[in-house]
């Protein structure tokens, strides 16, 4: 059994002993409030917390009027919090306050309960102050200790997912694996592209961020790695049509099957070398990557001729695998222009 303690982790560790810290100096009771406020409130990112905060003001506003409404009216019986909570989730969740609805819900229970004499002010102060600690709290951990750095994160899985794709575009056309193992490396690309996927909402969040070192450099990026994750996807489409669909082309006649397993590996090569040249590690020379480039339109040319006059039956497995070819191709050649763009901005 994996067993990993992530940075996250720690932060939200961290940020629950700063809570504690700060409610025992001032000498607040119901502490375990500001802990779980913590713990709610802590973000994936710097930007994703400040924006959490300003979403707090809000929907502690509401939870604040809701409870303040339900104890007058409804008083303190536990189906009038009930009732309350139901009420402000609705009005949350309306209103579109949907990342603090948990953090509201913990706002109107530490208001309602706990204070037979009423709600007087400094009684509201002092249970307001408990959530504000617990989120500023988490804010400031989020600020100080390992700042994530969600580029490096997200090429890591972008490196990840393209070297298995890799992996099964090369032994699906020679049918080397197993199903069983095929299906469970399609999985894992699955879930490393999901994930990839949620890094890179995190880093567009981040493009709101008042320090940004480079910002014309962060940008470029963020357009790249989006395109990287369509060459994934791409990338998976056609894997898994291939899966589907080799022996059906095998067992035809005439040269379709060596055309495509000629253009797989040729796009396989072809998204290998865009990587590396991002990272700087190898210099494709543009003349003769043009050359490439050219080869490959030739060979899918050819194969859309292949398919001219076929009969329809073979269509049906055929084209899914060429459509797929054709697409990531486009994809590619789109990345590798954008590329080209950053190793200009480097060698200048």
């Amino acid at each position: 059994m994996e067993f990993n303690i992530g940075p996250r982790m720690v932060k939200t560790g961290l940020a629950v002993v700063l809570t504690l810290l700060i409610t025992g100096m001032l000498e607040l009771e119901l502490e375990i409030v500001a802990a779980i406020a913590a713990v709610l409130a802590m973000q994936p990112s710097i930007m994703r917390s400040y924006n959490y905060i300003k979403e707090v003001v809000v929907s502690n506003g509401v939870g604040l009027a809701f409870a303040l409404l339900g104890t007058f009216l409804l008083g303190h019986h536990p189906l009038s919090v009930g009732l309350v909570v139901i009420i402000s989730i609705a009005v949350n969740v309306r209103l579109g306050l949907h990342k603090t609805v948990s953090l509201t819900v913990l706002t109107i229970i530490a208001l309602m309960l706990g204070n037979e004499d009423g709600l007087s002010i400094m009684y509201i102060v002092d249970r307001l102050s408990l959530v504000t600690i617990g989120v500023f709290s988490a804010f400031i951990i989020n600020m100080i200790v390992f700042p994530p750095d969600h580029q490096k994160n997200l090429f890591s899985l972008i490196k990840d997912a393209s070297e298995k794709t890799n992996f099964l575009l090369r032994v699906i056309p020679n049918k080397t694996m197993n199903i069983p193992e095929m299906k469970k490396e399609d999985g894992e690309i699955e879930k490393i592209i999901n994930d990839a996927t949620d890094y890179y909402d995190i880093i567009s969040d981040e493009r709101g961020r008042l320090f940004i070192k480079n910002r014309r450099s962060f940008y470029r990026n963020v357009i790249i790695y989006k395109h990287m994750i369509q060459m994934l996807s791409k990338k998976q489409t056609l894997i898994r049509q291939l899966e589907k669909n080799i022996n059906d082309i095998e067992a035809i006649q005439g040269n379709k099957a060596y055309l495509i397993k000629k253009l797989a590996k040729e796009m396989n090569n072809y998204s290998e070398n865009i990587l590396l040249l991002y990272e700087n590690k190898i210099n494709l020379n543009m003349d003769l990557q043009k050359e490439t480039k050219a080869a490959m339109q030739i060979t899918i040319n050819n194969l859309i001729e292949e398919l001219q006059g076929a009969e329809l039956d073979k269509w049906n497995f055929v084209f899914p695998i060429a459509n797929s070819i054709i697409e990531l191709f486009f994809v590619l050649d789109k990345l590798e222009r954008l590329v080209r763009i950053i190793e200009l901005k480097r060698d200048n």
